[in-house]
């Protein structure tokens, strides 16, 4: 950890310099003195250590920014102190000083971790203060850098992917092992879902997030500007083409490119995608030079690509590069014990963001938001969240605030959907509810949400079996559902596939 004085004065490197500590471990008072009275005239706070104990024990306290270190001390001596608090991760700048000017010395001090070298008897002390004011200011560099870093991720990562469900914490444990390596990353699922959030997590959590992050979204730029855009052009390519341009792969220098919607890449530029996965090179259009790919593949999709590959939409063998580490990104509705916590993060940015006056959300407006299908994921709880904190005429969130997208809980409660005898969808699971509530049994309900969705899921799902004659592709689709998602519910439901053949 940085020192409690580089912490203090990270923001101000001249007001770092005239406050710094120094640690001066040597077991010759006079050189102790000299070193003192010269770093102190720099402004420096300094402290000394007779022998190689002392030193250590100094050192952990992590109080200094540089220690100027002897090789030969009472005890295990200055190298042997440099290696314990390297491996302590103490992270002060060591300095190394000794008399016998070796290059073993010198190397093996430099193997150890040492910041610098120096030898005595020592011909000029400036060199030694130009050598400590050097140290302070890659100290000062390093502690920039770890508060960045953590600003970044605090950012652009944390604070955004929010839940705790089963279904969040597989993904959280694939981004963990992904961020050590570079393999291509392939997210799937529904719009809404947080795929560019994971992707941005994947980025900035690994050793690539000093280097750009650069997203391009393959179904939002016109199909003949698309090649241009990825690879880049020379000048006169192709009609306006007044000068060169790099493209995303290119900008992406060492760091993530995020090809979002993969799906809809046209046919066309498919093999040339292939060929950058594959040989890791690319070409300007227009151009015979040669380009490396430096940065990490990280595409995502909302559509099964695997359905089109068998409609001969999208290549087989760019589907099977582009899926080394597969990601599935459950839809809200899979993961509604997460709606809670979201719901509270939304408020509190709309009031941080926004200057909403909302302090409180009601137990009935949260019941509504718990019991909605919300087809459009977490995007549409956002925005549903934030316009209802924003227009709230109180500072509580009322049920009444709260205005829903058309899907299927809301037009069962608001449309009026009626089943065979003239009563609304809501009024029947109502009543159903009740059934329940007041059986004989007794005693404090349980499980009813799970009793609510094995009523209704079973006969949805048969039903979309039926109609996409067994089909289990079409059914997921009519459903909103993922193919394995389907799978799996049908596997748990016990739903007979035979009853309807394809």
């Amino acid at each position: 950890m940085p020192s409690a004085e580089a912490e203090r004065h990270d923001e101000n490197p001249a007001a770092m310099a005239s406050s710094a500590a120094i640690l001066i471990a040597d077991d010759d008072p006079a050189i102790r003195l000299v070193l003192r009275h010269r770093l102190e005239a720099e402004g420096y706070a300094v402290e000394e250590a007779a022998d190689s104990a002392a030193a250590l024990e100094a050192l952990r306290s992590n109080r200094f920014d540089v220690a100027i270190v002897d090789i030969i001390m009472p005890g295990a001596g200055g190298l042997e102190v440099l290696s314990a608090a390297k491996a302590q991760e103490v992270r002060t700048l060591v300095i190394v000083v000794t008399a016998a000017s070796t290059m073993n010395n010198a190397v093996e001090a430099m193997k150890r971790g040492a910041h610098d070298y120096l030898t005595k008897p020592f011909a000029n002390l400036d060199l030694v203060a130009a050598a400590v004011g050097r140290a302070l200011e890659i100290a000062a560099q390093a502690a920039d850098l770890d508060r960045l870093k953590n600003e970044v991720g605090r950012q652009l990562v944390g604070g955004e992917i929010i839940g705790r469900s089963p279904a969040m914490q597989e993904v959280y444990k694939l981004v963990g092992r992904v961020v050590t390596n570079d393999a291509t990353v392939l997210l799937s699922g529904e719009s809404g879902t947080g795929k560019e959030l994971v992707a941005r997590a994947i980025h900035f959590k690994s050793a690539r997030w000093r280097a750009p992050f650069v997203a391009v979204n393959c179904s939002a730029i016109p199909q003949g500007l698309l090649e241009s855009e990825l690879f880049g052009h020379e000048r006169g390519s192709f009609t306006g083409a007044s000068e060169r341009r790099a493209g995303k792969f290119e900008m992406a220098e060492s760091g993530t490119i995020f090809l979002d919607e993969i799906g809809d890449l046209p046919l066309e530029l498919q093999p040339k995608l292939l060929r950058v996965l594959q040989e890791r090179e690319f070409n300007r259009v227009g151009s015979v030079e040669t380009l490396k790919l430096k940065a990490r593949v990280i595409a995502a999709t909302n559509q099964d690509l695997q359905s089109l590959v068998a409609a001969r939409k999208f290549r087989e063998d760019l589907y099977f590069r582009l899926r080394v580490i597969p990601i599935q990104m459950p839809a809200l509705r899979e993961r509604r014990e997460d709606i809670a916590e979201l719901t509270d993060y939304f408020v509190g940015k709309a009031v941080r963001e926004m200057g909403a006056r909302v302090a409180a959300i009601s137990p009935e407006a949260r019941a509504k938001l718990a019991a909605h299908s919300w087809p459009g994921n977490v995007r549409e709880l956002e925005n549903t969240v934030m316009r209802a904190a924003l227009l709230a005429p109180g500072n509580t969130i009322r049920e009444e605030d709260i205005e829903l997208s058309g899907g299927p809980a809301a037009m069962g409660a608001e449309a009026g959907a009626s089943g065979s005898d003239g009563a609304s969808l809501a009024a029947i699971i109502a009543g159903r509810i009740a059934q329940w509530l007041d059986s004989p049994a007794g005693g404090e309900p349980r499980d009813l949400y799970e009793k609510m969705i094995g009523e209704i899921e079973r006969p949805l799902i048969e039903i979309a079996l039926r109609r996409s004659g067994g089909n289990q592709v079409k059914a997921a689709r009519m459903l909103g559902l993922n193919r394995n998602t389907l799978r799996k519910k049908i596997t748990d439901h016990k739903i007979v596939l035979t009853k309807y053949p394809t």
